[in-house]
């Protein structure tokens, strides 16, 4: 590809990102499960201007997402297979957190960049999470977007690191208990305890405490496990996060960071940096590299021990530090 046809291409990112939202809204790949359809017979199944949505489904089989074929129908390919919902590796609830909540914040990017603060907020007029709770829906798709990533990357945190060597473990922000409950599977004799807002944990199937991580956690145990925690906040949010847990763990404790870990060079992990950007556009925290989690751990009273990839697919690192 030219440099121009590259930059053209990468221009209209914009236009892909909406064309596949609309195909995810609609359950356009959900409907193909059963076979080919034409654009007038996907528009009467999900209410919508047949030739709107012809254009749409031409545009994704432009990007080789949807199979164009001769008689007007569109099939499935290996990549609008990820946009079923329910399916092995599906992306669907990405793709509507995406497409629905995280891309008009964009809008916000160049005036934060230009006088700082967050694209989110300049746009919506509150925090990410200020705007969650105000809005249930999008709540719900952010929360399934993240359901699904957890599931993979706790997979494999178990898989890289031995968490049969304790014998009680504190998840601190851990949501649902994704992670917990794959930790319980592999070791099944520990004394764990999920920790996060009390209306996070109310319903949670799992020993559960409802608090505050910048005021207090659960004390007294082996280890602590923060798991893509510390990236929602700033350095100084991070360090009284860390802080917190310092006063809680044991001398002797074991504190684990899961988080993607940033390259020295962005185009050794292009996943990693844009999800660095995801954090500049909504949050205000950041990804950050082992060595800026090193002098982050060393303010907040840990020493980081060591860096633990668990593989390409997952996109994140166990970090493994120590109290001093």
């Amino acid at each position: 590809m030219t440099p121009d046809a590259r930059l053209a291409r990468l221009t209209d990112g914009y236009v892909v990102t909406q064309l596949l939202w609309v195909a995810a809204e609609l359950r356009i790949a959900d409907e193909l499960a059963g076979g080919p359809r034409t654009a007038e017979e996907l528009a009467e199944k999900v209410g919508a201007d047949a030739g709107a949505l012809r254009r749409v489904l031409r545009g994704l089989a432009a990007e080789e997402v949807f199979e164009e074929l001769p008689d007007r129908r569109f099939g499935l390919t290996a990549t609008s297979e990820l946009l079923r919902e329910g399916v092995e590796g599906s992306q669907r609830g990405a793709v509507l957190a995406r497409g629905g909540l995280y891309y008009g914040a964009l809008a916000g990017l160049l005036d934060a960049v230009r006088d700082g603060g967050t694209p989110f907020e300049r746009v919506h007029g509150m925090t990410f999470f200020q705007y969650l709770d105000a809005q249930p829906a999008n709540s719900a798709r952010f929360q399934g977007s993240m359901a699904v990533r957890a599931v993979r990357e706790a997979a494999a945190v178990v898989e890289a690191y031995d968490f049969r060597r304790f014998r009680s473990l504190v998840d601190v922000g851990g949501g649902s208990g994704v992670l917990l409950r794959e930790i319980l599977g592999a070791a099944p004799q520990l004394s764990a305890t999920l920790f996060d807002r009390p209306e996070v944990v109310r319903d949670a199937q799992l020993p559960a405490v409802g608090g505050d991580f910048f005021s207090d956690v659960p004390a007294g145990a082996d280890a602590y496990v923060l798991s893509r925690v510390i990236h929602d906040w700033t350095d100084d949010e991070a360090v009284a996060i860390l802080r917190t847990v310092r006063r809680a763990i044991p001398d002797t404790g074991t504190l684990l960071l899961v988080e993607a870990v940033l390259p020295e060079r962005a185009a050794d992990d292009p996943a990693a940096i844009r999800m660095d950007v995801h954090m500049l556009t909504l949050l205000g925290g950041q990804e950050r590299t082992a060595d800026e989690f090193a002098a982050l751990l060393d303010v907040g009273g840990f020493r980081l021990d060591r860096v633990l990839p668990t593989g390409p697919r997952s996109g994140v690192h166990v970090l493994v530090a120590r109290p001093v």
